[in-house]
């Protein structure tokens, strides 16, 4: 398997059944990681063993779908398959408006959207209903497509850490949001860069 930099593949994804399948057709559930140019491998990460090329399905997914022959061709599945990818949509950007309510709470939840494949892995900041949308397959959005994650933002209070005797007694909003930006780029490649102000939104 050839070397990929950590920046250009995208670790530890999930495949449930109905979403991924062999070349050959087989099903194929358990982990499986992106490529920088959309490819898709079964296990975790280039280093796993027996690592196979995968393809997406969206069987299950759509009632359109659920009705296609088992019987039909590869060439006529993928153009059905085609067919309904066709009418699904991309979730738009949104830019959250925090509240006095929200100042007092001190903090907002933030919702962002990633493409799966692609050279570039596109974030988009997205609502909480393109959110919920995606993430339980409805709204008529691309959820194959769009990986989607939620964050919690802090938007009030000291800028950094105050200590005591070493020990943080009130957080503050850069560190904060470092802290949570560490931990979800993990598994969100890209949020880190996209969201290069850590004092956004505060007060």
């Amino acid at each position: 398997m050839p070397y990929f930099p950590k920046s250009r593949i995208i670790e530890n994804q999930k495949a449930n059944p109905g979403e991924m399948q062999t070349s050959l057709g087989k099903e194929y559930t358990g982990p499986y990681y992106i490529t920088f140019d959309g490819k898709i491998f079964s296990g975790a990460n280039p280093y796993s063993p027996a690592s196979k090329p995968l393809v997406r399905t969206l069987l299950n997914k759509n009632e359109n779908e659920s009705n296609i022959s088992p019987d039909l061709n590869n060439d006529t599945y993928n153009s059905l398959k085609t067919s309904n990818l066709a009418q699904l949509i991309d979730p738009t950007p949104f830019n959250p408006k925090p509240t006095p309510e929200d100042y007092k709470k001190g903090k907002i939840t933030r919702y962002f959207a990633r493409q799966r494949n692609g050279t570039q892995f596109k974030i988009m900041e997205i609502s909480q209903t393109s959110y919920d949308n995606l993430s339980n397959n409805r709204g008529g959005l691309n959820s194959s497509l769009w990986k989607v994650i939620s964050i919690f933002w802090q938007i009030s209070g000291p800028l950094r850490d105050v200590k005591v005797n070493n020990i943080r007694t009130r957080a503050g909003i850069i560190d904060t949001n470092q802290r949570v930006l560490n931990n979800a780029e993990k598994n969100f490649i890209g949020l880190k860069q996209y969201l290069s102000d850590l004092r956004q939104f505060s007060r």
